[in-house]
């Protein structure tokens, strides 16, 4: 696994990657690295610091898709744009006779540049690791538009294949599937068939004036074999049946988790089902599950809470003693909120993740001032606490007047100040 750290320079941004051993920039690899040029690869250099060496890599105006999308579903536009990078990018690295397999595709080191939509590409030379394809496929199945059934059992079976072909199934097999399922959508997409009374573009008919619009399929839609993965229906069915758990409004539910068939299991049609795609499934599922048991049985409640009273003898009760009475904060006084120098609240933190910038698409709380970038920082809840994040900020995010690392994480605490760029803000 490669292990990456960030930096700001006095100007721009990088990750950086210290190499194990000192590089022999002669060989060709590094060569061509250094010149640049490359497209969709990050610009390159190798720095010398205390006798040790490290690649840096300028990351200044994009995001890593990991932050950029930890709010948001990937969607089909996403998907096809992805891959077709992908395609691109390996295309580019075999035209400069470089190896394909020394890109790193961990979501935390796929960058994508906020102006344009661009991605950006780290290769390390003759990387002799992990590449993190694997922790790819785990990223797209858990952030899949999950609305987009026909989405869903295309990027299940992308993960599928790769995880029993390997590098073979990304050389050959990856981009013909993701072009299928966008040809598959122009087929049937609602939004491309002519209206009604029209010549159809595809087919030499013409349809009939009163006729009602209603969504065409292919003519081989009949034929066709259902997709391989996960059922989508057995989901509904298993959320359908926790449902049917509660026996009253204020009983905690006997939630039960959602089974797929093992890998050993075979379905109606004599098919394989199950195997790796239940593990992702759980990796869809799991985190939700549990928040909505924790939920379901931990509510706040409206009215205050007051503790058991404590027993005393005669003798202390003559004392004037009395017992402890606990009364348990309200969800309004325990709400954190974030305040501008006058002290108006410009944002309550109600959610576990606010993202600050001037991309409204993106941030949760758009401050629309020079020097802010577009995603800016990050403040977001863990274990009860809140920490502050900068998102590879252009000018820097500050605590209390800290400059703090692009991606670094400081706690917060009641009244900290945080800056960004020139504007300040307080924790409250």
């Amino acid at each position: 696994m490669i292990v990456s750290e960030y930096v700001r320079g006095i100007r721009n941004n990088y990750v950086r990657i210290r190499e194990l051993a000192l590089p022999d920039e002669r060989k060709y690899q590094y060569c061509i690295m250094k010149r640049g040029g490359i497209s969709g690869f990050l610009p390159f250099e190798i720095r010398y610091i205390d006798s040790d060496a490290y690649m840096y890599y300028d990351i200044t105006s994009r995001q890593n898709i990991s932050t950029l999308y930890s709010k948001k579903p990937l969607d089909r536009k996403w998907i096809a744009a992805f891959f077709s990078s992908m395609k691109n990018i390996r295309n580019e690295a075999v035209r400069f006779l470089l190896d394909p397999a020394n890109l790193i595709w961990n979501p935390s080191n796929v960058y994508q540049d906020l102006r344009n939509g661009k991605f950006g590409y780290l290769y390390v030379p003759y990387l002799d690791e992990d590449n993190g394809m694997s922790e790819m496929m785990d990223f797209l199945v858990s952030h899949v538009d999950y609305t987009d059934e026909e989405l869903v059992r295309c990027i299940y079976s992308v993960a599928e294949q790769y995880k029993s072909g390997g590098d073979a199934y990304i050389r050959e097999k990856i981009y013909l599937d993701i072009e299928a399922m966008s040809e598959a959508k122009d087929q049937t997409d609602p939004a491309a068939m002519p209206e009604s009374g029209a010549v159809a573009r595809t087919q030499d008919v013409v349809s009939d004036a009163g006729d009602t619009r209603s969504r065409v399929l292919p003519a081989d839609a009949d034929q066709r074999k259902p997709s391989d993965g996960i059922n989508m229906d057995d989901i509904y069915e298993q959320a359908e049946k926790i449902g049917q758990e509660f026996d009253g409004a204020s009983r905690r539910p006997r939630l039960k988790p959602i089974r797929f068939p093992s890998g050993k299991n075979r379905s109606s049609d004599g098919t394989k089902t199950g195997g790796i795609l239940s593990f992702f499934e759980r990796l869809r599922y799991g985190d939700r599950q549990l928040r909505e048991e924790y939920d379901f049985g931990m509510g706040s409640a409206e009215t205050a809470t007051v503790a058991e009273e404590t027993r005393y003898s005669d003798a202390e009760r003559s004392e004037g003693s009395e017992g402890t009475v606990y009364v348990d904060l309200t969800s309004e006084e325990k709400l954190r909120r974030l305040e501008n120098e006058s002290g108006k609240v410009i944002y309550e933190l109600k959610d576990d993740s606010c993202i600050i910038g001037t991309k409204q698409e993106d941030a949760d709380l758009v401050i629309d001032e020079k020097g802010i970038s577009r995603m800016h920082a990050r403040i977001f809840s863990k274990d009860e606490d809140y920490f502050l994040e900068d998102l590879n900020s252009t000018n820097g995010t500050f605590k209390n007047g800290i400059k703090l690392k692009p991606y670094e994480q400081k706690k917060l605490s009641k009244g900290d100040e945080i800056r960004l760029a020139a504007s300040k803000i307080y924790f409250m």
